[in-house]
């Protein structure tokens, strides 16, 4: 059985970087041209200013225009709106059922049934905005399926089903046979699997500009190309908060930080957040072989691996696979093997070719990678710094699609000093277990990323790794972090 892993770029693999991804150029190309977001130049000032044009900052925006209207909102975008995560991403709007057990573990029972219940709510929400805006983000609630490809994860999902069983929503997650999991998708190598109904897909880039143009309307001022090189707050500045950028400034009441995985590179968040790495290959259109698979219902889909692989088809009947077997970045660092790692990409590309052997010739037409923003358990947490105007919120570990739009619910209630529902779930104000510091702490991913690699490529190839890389593997967890199999 060919594995999955192993070196080297497979024949034919288009090679990531020198471009933006797929989905974002298909986005730009989209839209008529305008200029209704230069460069910050010169001072300015602000009720709100936000920092960071993705998902988290862009529904910032959009709550506090509504529960807030009038107020002057400043968006600063280092890039363009959807450049980093939000217009890379696999593009899956995920509740949060299959991670209930661990919810628990963190926030109890209350406080897990809490969170999931509103990433749940915003898979629909996320729906009923895109109709009520006139943004064709390509949305499709079909649900999200996790499979096994080998015997070691066969009923990993046994702890989320149970809990969900004994707090009365057992209907969220169903256990379904290798017989079901294949009728669905049939993959040689899938095993069994659970369905979560709350999910969906979305073209990611048309979700975040069509959010851009939506907030220009409403007459929220965005800077692209203008990234932000200082931010002056605290206890010690009793007045506004001024952020600095190269040509100008803007003085704010309160300040909003949507950062992703580029917060590492703060002094605030640089211990507490891990960038990594994730690449996506994607196919030409296939919607006939889709149909000799039977993949037709537009599930997304994952497998149970740790590095794992995150598969879905498109509106066009393409495949777009994705490999979260990325890198850690130095300090805080987004640097060149977030977009342009050939050998990551590769292997998403034989993970393509070894869970769909019978789709053997079919071209992959693209690749591209990106960051995603790691924290000690895997989800996010918001807060406000010292000072109390300037709040934050990231750490969305690549399911940021549905959870951002929770974190700009909060992240706005939070700028306009209001207590609600969101502000009271358990992760507003959670502070995250530190990371170790540098350069520990990138040399130690590097060796739990290979540990990890070789645990679970010698799994899917039927073999059972050395107890040395076993143990490698497990040590985080062993560390008190929820990282890495269990």
């Amino acid at each position: 059985m060919a594995a999955p892993g192993g070196p080297g770029v497979p024949s034919g693999q288009p090679r990531p970087g020198g471009r933006r991804a797929w989905w974002l150029r298909a986005a730009l190309a989209a839209e008529p041209p305008d200029a209704g977001s230069p460069p910050l130049e010169g001072a300015t000032e602000a009720d709100v200013a936000i920092v960071g044009g993705g998902y988290t900052g862009l529904w910032s925006a959009w709550f506090l225009s509504e529960q807030s209207p009038g107020s002057r909102i400043v968006l600063l975008e280092q890039d363009i709106c959807g450049g980093g995560p939000s217009g890379r991403n696999g593009g899956f709007v995920l509740g949060a059922w299959d991670d209930l057990h661990g919810l628990i573990d963190l926030y109890g029972e209350d406080g897990a049934v809490a969170v999931a219940r509103a990433f749940a709510a915003a898979v629909d929400e996320i729906g009923a905005w895109c109709t009520s805006n006139g943004v064709d983000a390509q949305y499709r609630r079909a649900g999200y399926l996790q499979v096994s490809t080998c015997p070691e994860m066969d009923g990993l999902w046994l702890e989320p089903l149970e809990a969900c069983a004994r707090l009365g929503v057992g209907g969220e997650l169903v256990a379904l046979s290798a017989d079901q999991v294949r009728a669905r998708c049939d993959s040689p190598r899938f095993r069994n699997g659970v369905f979560m109904e709350a999910a969906a897909t979305v073209q990611p880039a048309f979700l975040a500009r069509g959010l851009r143009r939506v907030l220009l309307e409403r007459g929220v001022t965005i800077h692209e190309q203008t990234p932000v090189v200082a931010i002056e707050a605290g206890k010690a500045r009793p007045g506004p908060v001024v952020l600095r950028t190269p040509a100008g400034e803007v003085r704010a009441d309160q300040a909003i930080l949507g950062l992703n995985a580029w917060a590492a590179g703060w002094p605030w968040f640089r211990s507490r957040v891990l960038p990594w790495s994730s690449y996506i290959v994607l196919t030409e259109p296939i919607q006939d072989r889709l149909a000799e698979i039977g993949w037709t219902g537009g599930e997304s889909i994952v497998d149970a691996r740790f590095t794992l692989h995150y598969l879905r088809t498109t509106a066009d009947g393409r495949i777009a696979f994705g490999a979260g077997a990325g890198r850690a970045g130095f300090g805080g660092r987004i640097g060149s093997s977030f977009t342009d790692d050939a050998d990551a990409a590769g292997r998403a590309a034989r993970g393509f070719a070894h869970l769909f052997p019978q789709l053997h010739g079919v071209a992959l037409e693209d690749a591209w990678g990106g960051p995603i923003d790691i924290t000690d358990d895997h989800f996010p947490y918001f807060g406000t710094l010292p000072g109390g105007r300037v709040h934050f919120g990231h750490g969305y570990a690549g399911n940021g699609v549905s959870q951002a739009r929770v974190g700009g619910r909060i992240l706005a209630a939070l700028a306009l000093g209001r207590a609600d529902e969101s502000t009271r779930l358990p992760f507003v104000g959670r502070v995250p277990r530190r990371f170790p510091p540098e350069p520990f702490r990138f040399l130690g991913a590097r060796i739990f990323r290979q540990a990890v690699l070789w645990k679970e490529d010698a799994e899917q190839q039927g073999r059972k790794a050395p107890w040395p890389v076993r143990a490698v593997a497990r040590l985080p967890r062993r560390m008190g972090y929820h990282i890495g199999p269990s």
